[in-house]
């Protein structure tokens, strides 16, 4: 039977650790909007969490993805800078710009975002305020699977922001999962000065593969190997980037005096940290966190990657159909694995 030209295939999240292809109507283009001809999306760890444990954001029924390239199928009445055929990368959500947060320079936060539907479909709609602000051009020397790295990208920017990541400095970080490596990438480039901390020794592999030092602190305390590194056990900037409360208290101590301590990696709400109070006022030690990204933050990632487009070819280790959409979210985090990426040649 011919496929109906008005349906498209979709990938739901029906129930905990179930997700099922089915058809749906594809959306009509508003003013102002795009239609996007899904290429590839990313699978994240966010999506992996609702996909088995829950999140309070994205209950079933749902469709998930927000690591997105597509090729642009339908141009909306008054869009100006994109035509049909177009690949591009856009941002899950923009902030508005206007409300207190976003005037105090935390968009990240930005209550009133506008926001893209989730993206395991054949066709994503992208809003207006979306296309005007956050949807970019990909290189053609950007491949797909790289392409969806460009909102991930934007939160490890973030992250090295609020680390406050300078040249010269120390960097340890600790959890090597897609994440950590893009911190760690974004690090390296700032200062040569970058160890990661990974217990899984097929994902150490693959980080040694990106070019970078790795300590495994079941062979050795991080302190000995932090020592051997920067010939002091302590770093100048420790960012996090495993969500275990046990690890992050011990980071907290490997962080050097008048250092920064990043908790990249989320804690459930109510969630507490054993704090030593000494490190904080006598070593001046600051502790902040980072969440999300604001347009700049996803607008630098692009431009990153258009400088460097093979910079991140090594951390896509997956490539999956899309017909195997349920597959490859029970083995995301399989040893070894970084980013799996469901890409939609079969889907059409």
């Amino acid at each position: 039977m011919k496929p109906n030209p008005n349906e498209m295939q979709i990938a739901e999240l029906v129930a905990l650790g179930k997700i099922e292809v089915r058809t749906a109507p594809i959306p009509t283009v508003g003013e102002g909007e795009l239609l996007l001809a899904t290429r590839a999306v990313g699978l994240c760890g966010t999506d992996v969490k609702a996909f088995r444990r829950g999140h309070p954001y994205f209950r079933p029924p749902c469709i998930l993805g927000h690591e997105l390239v597509g090729a642009v199928r339908e141009v909306g009445a008054g869009v100006d800078a994109f035509t049909v055929g177009d690949r591009v990368v856009c941002a899950p959500y923009v902030e508005c710009g206007g409300c207190p947060t976003c005037r105090r320079g935390v968009g990240e936060l930005c209550e009133h975002k506008a926001f893209v539907s989730g993206a395991l479909q054949e066709y994503v709609l992208l809003p207006s305020e979306v296309v005007r602000q956050g949807t970019f051009l990909v290189p053609p020397e950007i491949s797909d699977g790289v392409a969806t790295l460009a909102e991930p990208l934007a939160c490890a920017w973030n992250g090295i922001e609020r680390a406050d990541v300078r040249e010269g400095d120390t960097v340890l970080i600790v959890g090597g999962g897609p994440m950590g490596a893009l911190l760690a990438l974004l690090a390296k480039a700032i200062t040569p000065h970058v160890l990661v901390s990974e217990i899984s020794a097929p994902r150490a592999a693959q980080l040694r593969r990106l070019g970078l030092a790795v300590a495994d602190p079941a062979e050795k305390p991080i302190e000995e190997a932090l020592a051997s590194a920067f010939g002091v056990p302590t770093a100048h900037r420790v960012l996090v980037a495993v969500g275990a409360r046990d690890v992050a208290e011990a980071s907290i101590a490997r962080t050097a005096p008048g250092g920064t301590f990043l908790l990249f990696g989320g804690l459930p709400k109510g969630e507490g940290l054993a704090v030593d109070a000494f490190a904080v006022h006598y070593l001046e030690v600051s502790i902040v966190g980072s969440f999300g990204f604001r347009l700049e933050h996803f607008r630098d990632a692009v431009a990153w990657m258009a400088r460097h487009p093979h910079a991140l070819d090594g951390v896509v280790t997956a490539s999956v159909p899309f017909r195997d959409t349920a597959a490859a979210f029970a083995r995301a985090g399989e040893p070894g694995a970084l980013k799996t990426v469901i890409r939609f040649d079969d889907a059409r």
